[in-house]
């Protein structure tokens, strides 16, 4: 795919591919399509080559949408030993167990059945493995968690597949299945090669049936692919796979498994709820990050009004309890490692945005920054990031974008910020800007609870309050980073000015400098 391809198309055809996490190799060398529109589309967005049917031999993959007996032949025909095929197919009576039949049928084995969730999405979000009650309740828990238009929507969904739960009508399914080999094959599905490492990872004996289940969330195509491991038929998850889908994405995960790798080194065994880094891997060029799963519930989903000071309270203690207690860096040392590179960054994208006189105010409150101690931070620290685990506890997910010898108050600053917007309803830029500047002033609900937690994490780490100025303007002009790299995507290259005047970090910068500024 061309590297200037809008974010929009880009996105949508490689999520109409995600199923190839799945495969042994998510990286195809050799392909046979006998599919139409998008999914050939999106089989030629992933394979280095897709041959025509008259020629197509020795293939590792071949791709077909409601096959008959005649494609079934040809697709086996083209395949090479121990190659994988993916089958899609529409609702029909018998479904999976059809589905299955057919591939067996036509000489395939390991044959392996998924559904679709939600059914009708061109890019579900969950692909859940047919016959594997673990992965399939813990999807269900998961929709209970979301209220609102989500719950009518899950409904709705349950009405109409309903009865297919009940074997009464088809559903759609997809499929892998496999070429027979005469030996063992080099490359292995994930559920294999988990079952294989399994007893090294200290996560007690290998589980009698393993089941993945294939989660695709996120806005973006920079956004992870995740499998999660059952120990069938139990419906918590023990181990996460996390994979890039674009190249660009490989820096993040490959820094989220440094980031597991230097927190597990750490003395944070008072500090639960950050998962271990089991392993890396390479499957066709593409970095794999096993670790822990965690488990809870989103944080997002439980702060109101009411309770908003006590998880900010407990969120609070949670990232003071997780910065070492190491000697403080030079005022010199941070603006060498982070200051100037964010400021000329943000200068160089928003500099012609802004008025010059704040500007000038903003580079002066960061270059004011102090001595302070490095702590580990997260980077993407909203409350949904964050769970609440069945014990009460906090967890934290998402370390892609984490800095080891990062500075404090930031994640927490970020927390907040967006801890506010959720109570407040706020949603739009102009809604999230006025539910900010509430949350400045401390006289306000959101207000004395910034005001509250900043000061209960200062004295944990016995920072002056004067020292977080810097800090939060600082925390904006390094996000306001993600708005310039997401409006180039959505450009296909450079983003004209309107849209980067839109960008939410840039207000919440523009309004802390003039509140600093003005005190």
């Amino acid at each position: 795919m061309a590297p200037d391809t809008p974010e929009q198309v880009r996105n949508a055809r490689l999520r109409r591919a995600d199923w190839r996490f799945l495969l042994p190799s998510p990286r195809p060398r050799r392909a046979l399509c006998l599919a139409t529109g998008a999914l050939a589309e999106a089989v030629a967005s992933i394979a280095a080559e897709v041959v025509e049917a008259d020629t197509a031999r020795d293939c590792d993959l071949v791709v077909a949408e409601d096959p008959n007996t005649h494609a079934l032949a040809r697709l086996h025909d083209a395949l090479a030993p121990g190659g994988m095929c993916y089958t899609e197919w529409g609702p029909r009576p018998g479904g999976a167990r059809a589905a299955e039949r057919a591939l067996r049928a036509a000489g395939f084995e390991d044959i392996v059945c998924y559904r679709p969730w939600p059914a009708a999405a061109e890019s579900p979000v969950f692909r859940i493995p047919v016959g594997a009650p673990g992965a399939r309740a813990y999807v269900r828990s998961r929709q209970r968690l979301r209220g609102g238009r989500l719950r009518r929507v899950i409904a709705e969904i349950g009405r109409r597949v309903g009865g297919a739960l009940r074997g009464r009508l088809g559903t759609p399914v997809c499929a892998l299945a496999r070429r027979a080999q005469d030996h063992a094959p080099a490359d292995r599905a994930p559920a294999a090669w988990l079952l294989e490492q399994w007893p090294g990872w200290g996560l007690g004996s290998a589980p009698g049936r393993l089941s993945t289940l294939l989660v695709t969330g996120g806005p973006r195509s920079v956004s992870k692919v995740v499998l999660l491991a059952f120990a069938e038929p139990s419906p918590i998850p023990l181990v996460a796979v996390k994979a890039p889908r674009v190249a660009e994405a490989v820096a993040g995960v490959e820094r989220e498994a440094d980031a597991l790798a230097g927190l597990t080194a750490r003395p944070l065994a008072a500090v639960p709820g950050v998962p271990r880094l089991l392993a890396r891997r390479e499957a066709g060029g593409v970095p794999l990050v096993v670790e822990t799963a965690i488990v809870g519930r989103p944080l997002d989903t439980l702060l109101t009004s009411g309770s908003l000071a006590a998880w900010s309270g407990k969120v609070t203690d949670w990232l003071a309890a997780l910065a070492p207690r190491e000697p403080t860096r030079t005022p010199a040392h941070w603006r060498g490692a982070i200051v100037e590179p964010a400021l000329s960054q943000f200068v160089d994208r928003f500099g012609g945005l802004v008025d010059p006189g704040v500007l000038r105010e903003g580079e002066a409150i960061v270059r004011g920054i102090g001595a302070l101690p490095a702590v580990a931070e997260q980077r993407d620290f909203g409350p949904w990031n964050v769970l609440v685990t069945p014990t009460g506890g906090i967890a934290v997910l998402d370390w892609e974008s984490a800095e080891l010898e990062g500075l404090p108050a930031l994640d927490l600053l970020y927390f907040l910020t967006y801890a506010a917007f959720g109570v407040d309803g706020a949603r739009s830029r102009e809604e999230r800007l006025a539910s900010f500047r509430r949350s400045l002033d401390p006289t306000t609900r959101t207000g004395a609870v910034r005001r509250d937690c900043l000061a209960r994490y200062g004295d944990a780490l016995g920072l002056d309050p004067s020292q977080l100025a810097p800090l939060r303007s600082l925390v904006w002009l390094i996000h306001a980073q993600s708005d310039a790299r997401h409006a180039i995507a959505d450009a296909g290259g450079a983003p004209p000015r309107a849209l980067l005047a839109r960008s939410l970090f840039l207000g919440l910068w523009e309004e802390e400098v003039r509140r600093i500024a003005g005190q």
